[in-house]
């Protein structure tokens, strides 16, 4: 593992500027980001081909380049296993035009999820869907080139893609090259079905494209070192399946957003201890 592997990220900054956050990943010594793409920071209604441009070349002046492109979709109304055909066409459309922004930004990973499942509607029409949906939006991704990251949720989101297993399910159903997942430390713990370790030996080291690498007790999305998680652990797990992506710092508990960069410094002084 290597210290340019960890990518700064914007979750806990939405009370400052993204140029703010663009200096403070700067100031800190990251080499790249994990960018979320969400209001206050992008919106992408409120992005044309020409902005986004712009915004690439200000990355690109902080030294900075995009790892990952991560749209919003928790609070947005967004999941490709709902069962109005309507939502899950709009979802569609929402992922393949975030497709088009991550190349505008010279990105070629974004992080897609299922989204909310209903518990009273068959799981199984929901897997339908979402294999259905994801299909189409793959066709878009493939002939972009850029790779989508599916990560799983905990339960009390949905219950189609919980853990390793189901994840590769649906990898597999779709059967697409641009459709790899994402293991995150903190949403695996909570779930609590697999470990770091047996969640990517189920997924394959192959279909693995993202880490998430944050703390928890379990839940909470914490910077390394707040949570009770064995993150030494699935560090050692990381470079023992010779892990070259990112880890992204997906750092959410509002006790981080009034002074962000004093979050972010830990997370990476807690990961520089242990890379050197």
């Amino acid at each position: 593992m290597k210290i340019s592997q960890l990518c700064a990220a914007n979750y806990h900054y939405k009370r400052y500027t993204l140029d703010y956050f663009l200096d403070s990943a700067n100031r800190l010594g990251f080499q790249s980001v994990e960018l979320w793409a969400s209001g206050p920071h992008l919106h992408l209604e409120d992005f044309d081909g020409g902005r986004l441009r712009e915004l690439n070349r200000t990355i690109k002046d902080h030294h900075l380049k995009i790892a990952c492109f991560t749209p919003e979709q928790c609070v947005y109304p967004i999941s490709v296993s709902h069962p109005d055909k309507r939502y899950r066409d709009r979802t569609v459309d929402f992922f393949q035009r975030h497709i088009e922004a991550a190349v505008c930004l010279d990105c070629s990973c974004m992080v897609v999820s299922t989204g909310f499942a209903y518990l009273d509607v068959d799981g199984e029409d929901a897997f339908k869907w979402a294999a259905d949906s994801f299909s189409q939006i793959c066709r878009k991704a493939e002939s972009e080139g850029v790779t989508l990251a599916l990560e799983p949720f905990t339960k009390y989101t949905t219950h189609i893609c919980n853990e390793a297993s189901q994840l590769l399910r649906l990898l597999r159903t779709v059967g697409s090259p641009a459709l790899k997942g994402l293991g995150d430390t903190d949403v695996i713990a909570t779930t609590g079905v697999d470990t770091f370790e047996t969640f990517i030996g189920i997924l394959g080291r192959e279909n693995l494209a993202h880490v998430h690498f944050v703390d928890g007790n379990p839940g909470g999305h914490l910077v390394p070192g707040d949570g009770n998680l064995n993150l030494d652990q699935a560090l050692h797990t990381l470079e023992a399946f010779d892990y070259k992506g990112y880890l992204g710092l997906e750092i959410l508990d509002r006790r981080y957003v009034m002074n962000p960069e004093d979050a972010m410094r830990r997370a990476l002084a807690w990961y520089s201890e242990r890379i050197g």
